[in-house]
């Protein structure tokens, strides 16, 4: 059984390589990759959309809506962008995360930590 060293009390062993293996954190983890990985290509791919439409169609970036040019208005949409996704993972964090968290934080103190003697 691989042990991290102790904790600043020294009291309590904890087997952080049976933490990472258990049932409540694999959920968490993955829980947590469903929603980062489509997010972070979303984003990526809306922000080289960008930088390819800006070096290679500058006369189409250069029309103007609303008297401004679409270049700038993708710039603004890509910073509107990252406060959506922000706002996304707060929620997801606050209502799937959290709980998951505490469920795998409870298991892995049940589970996981042994008691040294004094």
């Amino acid at each position: 059984m691989a042990s991290a060293p102790d904790d600043d009390r020294g009291s309590d062993r904890i087997d952080w390589v049976g933490i990472e293996g258990s049932p409540e954190f694999r959920e968490l983890a993955a829980s947590r990759r469903r929603f980062l990985v489509p997010a972070t290509v979303f984003f990526l791919a809306f922000f080289l959309v960008y930088l390819v439409l800006t070096a290679y169609a500058q006369e189409f970036m250069g029309t103007e809506i609303l008297g401004m040019p679409l270049a700038f208005l993708l710039a603004v949409a890509q910073v509107l962008m990252a406060w959506v996704v922000t706002a996304l993972y707060l929620r997801a964090s606050d209502r799937e995360f959290e709980p998951l968290e505490r469920r795998a934080a409870q298991a892995a103190a049940e589970r996981f930590t042994t008691r040294s003697p004094r």
